[in-house]
């Protein structure tokens, strides 16, 4: 059967001296690897297509009794070309891309992270601001669409932002529950990870929708650093199958 779909470029790994084995993450069957063969001869019919983060229309053969389907054809659907000129760009598509690698499953479609994910990916094509402190946004969102959502149960006062002051920050409290999916004031009896301050702040902007305030604010890299492994350790709870990210050591150049 002759698939026609559009496409994301999730991995691509070399497979033997002239082909590559690419998952993609396909509005048709979800995340399923295609081998692009003759991908790695100097001259091929798919340029520099086949890039992690290119958004595609392609055309691949379909057998359900096959474990590696064969790419026939890819065009570009989208342009992602800048993403792969800037360091800050890089990582944080690399990281976003490895992510939604292990939340997707092999051909179970995911109409909603595709979406979110093209989104994301065009946003940094086109953007001339600065992502690096953008991923525990991105964490955040991925754990909506994998139906795994952190609810959010503070209020607006506990979570007004605070001028530096040593006192109310020794009085702040705030707690990730992981077990129980939630934050708030209080910690569970279960596994639960106490937030800062301006931890707390760089997720309410989330919480109100403001990500262009979010991308104008100034937040420590620490603190930073800090929420992607609190998101992780949360992922890693409720989820089977998720492990450490390559690309996270990019972050180090980055934060």
């Amino acid at each position: 059967m002759i698939i026609d779909t559009s496409a994301i470029v999730l991995k691509s790994i070399e497979f033997s001296e002239s082909s590559l084995i690419i998952s993609l993450l396909s509005e048709k069957h979800g995340k399923i690897p295609v081998m692009a063969r003759g991908a790695r001869r100097h001259k091929n019919k798919f340029g520099g297509l086949l890039q992690p983060g290119s958004i595609l229309d392609v055309t691949y053969y379909y057998k359900n009794t096959r474990d590696i389907q064969n790419l026939s054809d890819a065009v570009q659907k989208k342009p992602t070309w800048r993403i792969h000129r800037q360091i800050e760009k890089m990582a944080i598509a690399m990281a976003t891309l490895e992510l939604c690698e292990q939340l997707c499953h092999e051909y179970e479609p995911m109409p909603e992270l595709s979406v979110f994910l093209t989104n994301v990916l065009v946003w940094l094509h086109e953007t001339n601001s600065n992502p690096g402190h953008l991923f525990p946004y991105i964490q955040f969102r991925l754990a909506q669409l994998a139906g795994i959502g952190i609810a959010w149960q503070l209020n607006k006062d506990h979570v007004a932002s605070v001028v530096n002051e040593s006192e109310q920050e020794r009085q702040f409290s705030c707690y990730l529950n992981v077990e129980n999916g939630y934050i708030s004031d209080k910690a569970d009896r279960g596994l639960s990870l106490g937030m800062t301050k301006s931890q707390v702040d760089y997720l309410r902007y989330i919480a109100e929708g403001k990500k262009a305030g979010l991308l104008a604010a100034s937040f420590p890299a620490q603190e930073i650093r800090n929420l992607i492994h609190h998101f992780d350790t949360y992922f890693q709870f409720h989820l089977e199958g998720i492990k450490a990210r390559k690309s996270d050591s990019i972050f180090e150049q980055i934060l």
